[in-house]
């Protein structure tokens, strides 16, 4: 009976192997890690320095679509339909757009073009990799946008050697400048380059004023001896002007001299020929802060210098800004550190969405030579103030320290407050507890519909305290010689500091946003070599940022320096 056993053990034995063999000679089965990204039906074994390429691919077409965008808008029409006329119908442009997000970009372009291996349907194509498929993009965005630039650029050459004078192609850049603040909240102050080669200056932006000046070599008085000072001998690109100015500020201080034409700049941005003050006299209290000059960044019809262009106007017209805009963000000082070199930023030609928080509202500018807007309403605390007409108009003025009040309004707003005083030589003054306390609540500005603040605590000028009094920030205009009788307000740096400020010179308009406190880790902006190589020594150079020892004299000083 053993034998028919052994028989039929061995013939199982046979079909184990016989079925076990095949799969031990075969390939053990891998197993795939298929990335989100990829595309249905596409092969899993896609390399990932492929998807890596992807990427970098799509950045690169943008950057060539930002350079056929800005080339287009440098021709003029009759080189556009030229273009055309010669096959340069762009199809770029329908489908893609540098004002879209680069993501919908990318998913519009993509949507359809598959990778090669793949249908509609996901199914595998034939093995010799041909795709039938009509949605399959044969010739890819990137191919039709290369040829399409190449085309454009010999447009561009063409009509450029036709037209010398077409200048100033169109950039993709805003320019930054950084600000360096002092301990006060009195001055923000930022660099700016003169002449080939540059030299350096300090100067404060100015939207009070239109005009451009700085100390030069022919100012020997002892307060421009401290201040760097221009010197047109060592400029290749300077060119005399010879044609007298002159500004009297509102503290009886005055700036004087001839006119001259160089090359400036700010913020990363050069101007070309730039009209420009050179003060041989200067006993503006700016000088007595250690600061070179003032950039003015008002309107043309406000200038004293009769003719000539403000700097913003030529970054306009040179192409120099994205957009007729200049927007604000001031540190203050009790936000930064000891060298309080992190001041804040002017923008020229955008906003940074880092720096604000919810939407800009916008207001209209209701004057035709300075910042000026309507108020709807100012209140302290929940106490509303009473605004005559005249009163119910503020000018916007980074140029000015505080904020200036009629004096019918400035006396109704400190007797809101408990135990203020009033001193007929230095004006009101408040307890510096109220610096502390949330009792009588902030100075709020009603603009455009919307509620902008003033916190108490920054009202409250702690350093000048004596006695337990604190000079308030918040001053009657009249306690400024020969203005008494104005009857709007002046929104100076302490309320620019606690907003988000946006000039717009297009649309002649200013907006406001709540600002954030600290900025986030630097500039989100397409800014490029922002600060100028003149800041590293403005930073070094600390004679020019510090306030001199007799605080409160200097500071009460430039309060009023640039007020008109």
């Amino acid at each position: 009976m053993r034998p028919p056993l052994i028989i039929d053990c061995s013939r199982c034995c046979l079909l184990l192997i016989l079925v076990i063999l095949p799969l031990a000679t075969s390939e053990s089965p891998k197993l795939h890690r298929i990335s989100v990204k990829q595309y249905p039906g596409e092969s899993p074994r896609r390399a990932s320095q492929e998807l890596r390429a992807h990427h970098e691919s799509r950045v690169a077409f943008m950057s060539k679509l930002h350079q056929y965008n800005d080339i287009k808008q440098s021709l003029p029409p009759t080189a556009v339909d030229e273009a055309a006329a010669e096959g340069a119908t762009p199809p770029v442009q329908p489908h893609l757009t540098v004002d879209d997000t680069p993501d919908s970009n990318f998913k519009r372009a993509l949507s359809n073009s598959k990778p090669k291996g793949a249908t509609a349907e996901g199914a595998a194509v034939g093995a010799d990799g041909e795709d039938d498929d009509p949605t399959f993009m044969k010739i890819s965005f990137m191919d039709q946008l290369d040829q399409e630039l190449e085309r454009l650029k010999r447009i561009h050459e063409k009509h450029s050697k036709q037209n010398p004078k077409q200048e100033h192609p169109k950039r993709a850049l805003v320019g930054v400048a950084p600000l360096r603040g002092n301990s006060l909240d009195t001055q923000w102050v930022a660099a700016m380059e003169i002449g080939s080669p540059p030299q350096e200056f300090s100067v404060v932006f100015d939207t009070g004023s239109s005009d451009l000046w700085i100390p030069s070599t022919s100012c020997q008085t002892l307060t421009c001896m401290t201040l760097r000072r221009f010197n047109p001998a060592r400029s290749s690109t300077y060119h005399p002007d010879g044609r007298p100015w002159s500004i009297n500020y509102a503290d009886d201080s005055k700036v004087s001299g001839v006119l001259a034409k160089d090359n400036i700049k700010v913020a990363g941005i050069t101007i070309n020929d730039q009209t420009f003050g050179m003060a041989s006299v200067n006993s503006g209290s700016t000088a007595a802060t250690g600061v070179d000059g003032i950039m003015g960044l008002g309107f043309n019809s406000n200038s004293e210098m009769v003719g000539v262009n403000t700097p913003i106007t030529n970054m306009i017209l040179q192409n120099q800004i994205d957009q007729p805009i200049v927007s604000v963000w001031l540190n203050k000082a009790s936000d930064q550190d000891a060298s309080l070199s992190n001041g804040g930023q002017f923008i020229f030609g955008g906003v940074d969405p880092s720096l604000y928080i919810g939407p800009i509202t916008y207001v209209p500018v209701t004057s035709t030579k300075e910042w000026q807007i309507k108020i709807d309403q100012v209140f302290i605390g929940r106490k509303e103030l009473s605004l005559s007409s005249a009163a119910s108009s503020a000018i916007v003025d980074t140029g000015s320290s505080y904020i200036l009040f009629p004096d019918y309004l400035a006396t109704a707003f400190h007797r809101a407050i408990p135990n203020s005083q009033y001193d007929s030589k230095l004006g009101w003054w408040v307890p510096c507890a109220l610096a502390n306390s949330r009792s009588v609540g902030d100075l709020t500005f009603v603009l455009g519909g919307k509620k902008f603040s003033v916190p108490l605590s920054d009202i409250v000028i702690l350093k000048s305290a004596f006695n337990d009094y604190c000079l308030s920030a918040i001053d009657s205009w009249q306690e400024l010689a020969g203005h008494g009788g104005q009857s709007g307000i002046l929104l100076g740096d302490l309320f620019i500091k606690n907003q988000y400020v946006v000039y717009d010179y297009e649309k002649e308009q200013i907006g406001f946003a709540e600002k954030v406190d600290m900025a986030p880790g630097g500039i989100n902006l397409n800014a490029k070599n922002t600060a100028g190589s003149g800041w590293d020594a403005l930073r070094a150079s600390s004679r020019n940022f510090q306030v001199p020892a007799m605080v409160l004299g200097g500071v009460l000083s430039f309060l009023f320096a640039n007020v008109l």
